[in-house]
């Protein structure tokens, strides 16, 4: 969504919040975001920063638990996972975003701190749906949480990506959207868990199919959607109205998920041929979602 940009002058007054600095440097640096933004923007900006800064020094610090030197593909999952998803944000906004905010500097570095902020603030909900990525992928080295863990943060970053495709007045229709669509994510995520159990295959099982089956389906659910959020902004009963119009594909993907947990025959002496089946079912997942975006609705 784009923003009306709000050209000031710098006159020295506002809250006090805002007149904090008497250093020069900081001086010239608050006319300079006060030329570019506005006064709630700003805030957004500044909030964004402080939950950003707490969100992930918790996720890197956790990390810690253990000692450096224990390197396996699980940690190194949880290391780089949210750098790609950033990058996958990124490449949104500079492709998709209005123009007033792929075009700016500023625009673009606030919407890539708000989202890393929105990752990370939905990403300490994981716990609480069976998958805990300090527990399970840094403490216990589960390589199967590692992968579902991958799939929950590309899957909210993509829910929040679609919020920031097409026009809109300001900020808070990036929120209003990303909230519609990230609810409605971990909803159908807590009826397939209900409906499976599927975490308990993930953490106590181990099964690293299990992991990539539930990564590939929640990576492909917040593609679709936020395409059902993504577009011009015209207000917000006509964006609950195309989101239910759009997202609807989500409803048969969760039902073919729950049938094949529940179906699925698990053999603890097959995991090799269980995480290749697991592979694939997880890329079907995705094909499916993005060829239903790209193919069917198209992309702005």
């Amino acid at each position: 969504m784009s923003n009306t940009r709000r050209g000031r002058t710098w006159d020295g007054s506002g809250p006090v919040w805002w007149r904090v600095a008497d250093g020069p440097a900081l001086t010239v640096l608050l006319k300079r975001v006060q030329r570019a933004v506005s006064g709630d923007e700003l805030m957004l900006l500044l909030l964004s920063v402080a939950v950003t800064a707490y969100a992930w020094y918790r996720w890197y610090a956790a990390a810690f638990v253990r000692p450096l030197t224990v390197r396996n593909t699980s940690r190194l999952i949880y290391f780089t996972g949210p750098v790609v998803c950033l990058a996958l944000l990124y490449l949104v906004l500079r492709r998709w975003s209005a123009d007033d905010v792929r075009n700016s500097q500023t625009y673009l570095t606030l919407y890539m701190l708000a989202g890393a902020a929105w990752v990370g603030l939905w990403a300490r909900l994981l716990r609480f749906l069976g998958v805990s990525p300090r527990d399970d992928v840094i403490e216990r080295q589960n390589l199967a949480a590692a992968f579902a863990t991958a799939g929950a943060l590309a899957g909210i970053t993509f829910c929040f990506a679609g919020a920031n495709i097409g026009n809109g007045p300001g900020w808070w229709v990036v929120v209003f959207s990303a909230a519609l669509s990230t609810g409605a994510f971990f909803l159908l995520w807590a009826a397939v868990e209900c409906l499976t159990g599927i975490s308990e295959a993930v953490t106590v099982e181990r099964t690293i199919g299990s992991g990539l089956r539930l990564g590939g389906f929640l990576a492909g659910t917040g593609v679709v959607l936020g395409q059902a959020v993504a577009g011009d902004w015209v207000s917000a009963e006509a964006t609950v109205r195309d989101f239910g119009v759009v997202a609807w594909p989500v409803l048969p993907l969760a039902a073919a998920a729950v049938i094949l947990e529940r179906l699925w025959p698990f053999d603890i002496n097959a995991r090799t041929e269980d995480s290749a089946a697991g592979l694939f079912i997880a890329a079907v997942y995705l094909v499916v979602s993005f060829l239903y975006i790209f193919a069917l609705q198209g992309m702005p």
